[in-house]
């Protein structure tokens, strides 16, 4: 399976085409938001009790009066009195303007955070980290709160900071950092902490890390990093059907339909497939020219509840495409039964045209112009249909109503020239 994956690299297209991006699954931004919160409660708890055992000359000087504000605070909020915690630190601030305290900025911050109250918390965090840059327990919480505002770009730096200062220097961090790097579209800001975090120096990389790199990489178009990184992923599983569909991604983004097609169908193996991926299975098949394999996916995915005509089409046409006309007159006449459709009732004259039957395909693109009236095609293949059954009466007045439509004006009038010459030449006999 790895030998065929590293054979497939020589094969790889350089073509520019318009990168696909892979989205990160939204299972991993909801456990960024619930971790990032945790991270923030414990925080504080954090500052509030740990504090004062901090290097002096690191954290500002905890005084007596700020001890005394956190501590009432604190006891306020544990009884859930939480407009009186607010009002006890708003107090103080107010009260101190010349003389700002951190901690105090980092408390008020927390509950308001606590409250939803957002967009009034993030000047407060934004205090705390002004009187004490060193604090990464301020500056993690703010990066949590400009991403819960959508202020991905800020909640990068505030999280790359965070894990800057983190004594602990824990990944997850500059993960999350990555995470909103990427929200923002910042994606060369994203790509050194996610390619730090894959190099396994910051330990044995979590699969969300190579995820998150894998889809900067292929947003940046940088292929053969985009590539390796697929292949570290199937060396370590690659039973998982996750990292297949991601490599059948990664070769439509190269227009490889081929080993897109080898990709996904391996990832059908392992595990069950939804009709969006049966019928882009039947779609892929179509495109590498094996039509009936693609009707053996497009019939799969009708077989599904609530199928639309849209994937009846896309069967019946496959059927076409192999030259089984009568497996695609039988789908068509099955399907326009239950759902009749312009479309569908086109692609059965279509159909009956090409099998000679042009008495049945006039009335099938008869019935088409019943269902879409504007549809010029249908009138000028009634017209065709109409000249080869010898029917110049139907054939004209076809024509004419094809006249009316500028995509068909032009074919119209010249067989309706056709037809006044034949009637011409039969009134001479």
């Amino acid at each position: 399976m790895n030998s065929r994956l590293k054979a497939q690299r020589s094969k790889q297209q350089r073509s520019k085409v318009e990168p696909k991006s892979v989205m990160l699954s939204a299972l991993s931004f909801q456990l960024l938001v619930s971790c990032l919160l945790l991270l923030a409660l414990s925080f504080q708890l954090l500052a509030l009790i740990c504090c004062p055992a901090w290097a002096e000359s690191e954290v500002p000087r905890l005084t007596p009066a700020v001890q005394r504000v956190v501590y009432e605070a604190q006891q306020s909020i544990e009884k859930k009195e939480y407009l009186e915690a607010e009002e006890c630190l708003k107090g103080f601030i107010e009260k101190n303007r010349q003389k700002p305290h951190y901690l105090v900025e980092f408390t008020l911050a927390n509950l308001l955070a606590m409250a939803g109250k957002d967009g009034e918390a993030l000047p407060h965090y934004t205090a705390a980290v002004n009187l004490y840059p060193a604090f990464a327990a301020a500056w993690q919480n703010m990066g949590k709160i400009h991403f819960d505002l959508k202020h991905y770009d800020e909640a990068g730096d505030c999280l790359s900071k965070a894990y800057e200062l983190n004594e602990k220097k824990n990944p997850s961090l500059l993960y999350y950092a990555g995470v909103a790097y990427i929200m923002a579209k910042k994606e060369r800001k994203a790509l050194p902490h996610l390619e730090y975090l894959s190099s396994g120096e910051a330990g044995n990389p979590k699969t969300e890390w190579l995820e998150a790199l894998l889809k900067v990489c292929m947003d940046l178009q940088l292929n053969d990093k985009a590539f390796d990184i697929i292949h570290a992923l199937l060396d370590k599983n690659g039973e998982d059907p996750r990292w297949w569909k991601i490599l059948a991604r990664f070769h439509l983004q190269q227009s490889d339909y081929s080993n897109a097609t080898a990709a996904l169908t391996v990832r059908s193996y392992l595990t069950t497939i939804d009709r969006q991926d049966i019928m882009l299975l039947g779609d892929l098949n179509n495109a590498i020219g094996v039509p009936l394999k693609a009707a053996e996916y497009y019939e799969m995915a009708a077989g599904l509840e609530n199928s639309p005509s849209s994937t009846y089409e896309k069967l019946a046409s496959a059927f076409i495409a192999a030259h089984r006309m009568a497996n695609a007159i039988e789908v068509l006449e099955s399907t326009l039964e239950q759902k009749p459709t312009s479309r569908l009732w086109f692609m059965m004259g279509q159909v009956l045209y090409e099998e000679g039957s042009f008495d049945r395909a006039y009335n099938a693109f008869h019935h088409s112009v019943r269902h879409d009236p504007k549809s010029g095609r249908a009138y000028l293949m009634m017209g065709y249909c109409a000249l080869q059954s010898d029917k110049k009466d139907a054939a004209r007045a076809a024509f004419q109503k094809a006249c009316r439509f500028p995509k068909q004006e032009k074919s119209a009038k010249k067989f309706l020239r056709q037809v006044a010459t034949l009637s011409t030449s039969k009134q001479g006999m």
